[in-house]
């Protein structure tokens, strides 16, 4: 048995063992483009030392459990936007793309009820000209004509009839998509869930940790927080890339514009500590539930007679 430098996938070099003549990588490990772009953070959670007043007052135990529930509906907001001499022109122009999808999903079998129109905003538009005044060339800015946008506001079902949608509106140019808002109309019946959750796992720390004491302290106060985390805001973006360490000499009088270093982007999932989490892999867009119950129990040192100093 020995050790040879490898190439492993996606990971850079690292090291191949090579056991009875056969290579194996089975001790490869994966990294993808995220790899090494955050810092770790293991091994730096430290609970503080409480002051004397705190640890005589009261006792804390936490209990945080999170749940995931599917989405029952999404909504997609599109962009529809038009360019023109004047407003009415825009006008026109937006009311034609607009009517246009809404007969393209109506042949998907979507309502109209499913689809809102939100008109945002008409401004003018400008542009610069190069005109003579006092014998010398200026950059004027004049008003060039209007640029209007309306939203539309689309609830679909899933993620398929989303994809669905969202080629008959490619189709009719439309492309600008501003959100994916996902939604659930089980969202009361989770957050009790996690409430449920989140106590149990308090008190089953607490039938562990009070058996240090002769008699179990009673519960004198209670906190509970409870928050939703939705997929968009569980997205994670990074760059990741080679550049350029020197730049040649010839090019110092030169302008010089770089390449476009790309965002990756991909879907993480929520990520925290926890007593009580999922067993599953954050593999698709999902609705996270969090709750957090602190229990405060009456600490045996706080009817303790206060320790006087002598008097002179």
């Amino acid at each position: 048995m020995f050790l040879l430098p490898c190439h492993a996938a996606r990971s850079g070099v690292g090291m191949c063992l090579i056991i009875g003549g056969f290579l194996s990588t089975a001790l490869a490990q994966f990294s993808g483009s995220r790899g090494g772009v955050e810092p770790s953070n293991r091994g730096t959670s430290v609970i503080a030392p409480l002051t004397r007043e705190v640890a005589e007052s009261y006792i804390a135990i936490d209990g945080k459990a999170e749940v995931r529930v599917k989405p029952t509906e999404l909504r997609i907001v599109m962009a529809v936007t038009a360019e023109g001499e004047t407003a009415q022109e825009c006008r026109t122009t937006v009311d034609a793309t607009l009517t246009q999808l809404k007969e393209a999903w109506a042949q998907q079998k979507i309502s109209a009820e499913a689809i809102v129109v939100d008109f945002i905003a008409v401004l003018p538009r400008y542009e610069w000209k190069l005109e003579k005044q006092a014998g010398a060339d200026v950059g004027i800015e004049r008003k060039s004509g209007y640029r209007m946008q309306s939203n539309v506001h689309l609830a679909v079902a899933d993620d398929v009839a989303a994809m669905t949608a969202l080629g008959a509106a490619f189709e009719h140019g439309v492309t600008d998509v501003i959100a994916f808002d996902y939604w659930s109309r089980e969202l009361d019946e989770v957050k009790e869930r996690a409430r449920e959750k989140a106590m149990a796992a308090a008190r089953r720390k607490a039938d562990v940790m009070l058996t240090l004491f002769d008699e179990r302290p009673k519960v004198i106060n209670v906190q509970e927080q409870t928050s939703v985390h939705y997929p968009d805001s569980l997205y994670h973006s990074f760059t990741n890339s080679v550049d350029e360490e020197a730049i040649p000499a010839f090019f110092r009088n030169q302008t010089l514009i770089r390449a476009r270093r790309p965002r990756n982007t991909y879907y993480r999932g929520f990520s925290g500590d926890g007593d009580v989490q999922p067993g599953e892999l954050p593999m698709k867009a999902e609705i996270s539930v969090v709750s957090t119950v602190r229990i405060y129990y009456e600490s045996p040192a706080a009817n303790r007679p206060a320790l006087r100093k002598p008097e002179k």
